[in-house]
């Protein structure tokens, strides 16, 4: 008769691959994390720079398009 409460308990290639699998998570894990953390930073400052652009031509208004673009250096006398 088995006196233990379970033959689970017994089996060391199991208890090994449960250890193995936790290992494995907690190295994981960090990357994981900062991973995701990245891509929202990521995605974050994509999107601000699309709004940002998105923006800009608005603020052109019909009176600076028909002037004509000024040259660097030529001053106004």
């Amino acid at each position: 008769m088995n006196t233990s409460s379970s033959s689970e308990d017994d089996d060391p290639l199991r208890e090994a691959r449960a250890y193995n699998q936790s290992i494995y998570l907690m190295v994981a894990m960090p990357y994981l994390l900062l991973g995701t953390a990245g891509f929202v930073v990521y995605r974050g400052i994509k999107a601000a720079q699309k709004k940002a652009q998105t923006r800009l031509p608005s603020a052109i208004t019909d009176e600076d398009r028909d002037q004509p673009p000024s040259s660097p250096g030529m001053g106004t006398a």
